[in-house]
């Protein structure tokens, strides 16, 4: 009985304690708080880098098709000429 006479706290001893815990519960959630902004602007900006990097690689897509493209219709012209060539030397002989 000693001990639970001893361990028996006074109502304001209890409440002092529930106000220390509720204060440093409210400083971890303060905390908290301070990291999940800190990741919610780290993430908007891996966001928007991730953006960019989609546009430009859909301008090298573009980029790599107009070259494509402009090759196609010089190899064409050379096949045409090549082709104009071996017409004229046919007439020729």
């Amino acid at each position: 009985m000693n001990d639970d006479s001893e361990n028996a706290q006074t109502p304001e001893q209890v409440a002092s304690h529930t106000l220390a815990l509720l204060r440093r519960f409210e400083k971890q959630q303060t905390m908290m708080m301070e990291v999940l902004g800190r990741h919610d602007e780290r993430l908007s900006r891996i966001e928007r880098n991730l953006i960019e990097i989609k546009r430009d690689v859909g301008e090298a897509k573009s980029d790599l098709i107009l070259m494509e493209n402009q090759m196609l219709n010089r190899m064409n012209e050379i096949l045409d000429l090549t082709r104009k060539i071996d017409e004229t030397r046919e007439l020729i002989k």
